[in-house]
């Protein structure tokens, strides 16, 4: 899915760092420490905190391995009552929709996530926002 290139407006909020009161908290789940609450502020931060290593590669960390975890739906609320990105709200609820496993709904969103901050960066970097 190709998401619609966002406005200058948006592209710079979505760049920004948030307050607390706008943060979003996720969780980090490890079998030697139980699960931690993870402040994130910001949606680079959360494209950032969202990559889900392959199961092999968690393995091989043993009880150190960690699982970044933030709900779903909670993420498309946050990214459209926090930021006004209806696109990207709609595209990750679609994708909760399809249902599935959680690594494969949040592995999904994530890349929307990601294709976002490519065209927030791009749009911004291209010398046509003030």
């Amino acid at each position: 899915m190709v998401l619609p290139e966002p406005s200058e407006e948006l592209a710079a909020r979505l760049l920004s760092r948030l307050g607390l009161e706008e943060r979003l908290v996720g969780a980090k789940m490890s079998p030697m420490s139980g699960v931690q609450q993870y402040p994130i502020h910001g949606f680079r931060e959360a494209v950032n905190f969202l990559k889900l290593d392959s199961a092999a590669e968690i393995l091989s960390w043993g009880p150190r391995a960690s699982v970044p975890y933030v709900d779903p739906k909670v993420l498309r609320l946050w990214v459209e009552e926090v930021f006004g990105d209806t696109d990207l709200a709609e595209a990750i609820g679609e994708v909760i929709g399809e249902g599935g496993n959680y690594p494969g709904t949040i592995g999904r969103a994530r890349e929307l996530m990601k294709q976002r901050l490519d065209q927030c960066e791009a749009l911004l970097e291209d010398g046509t926002a003030d």
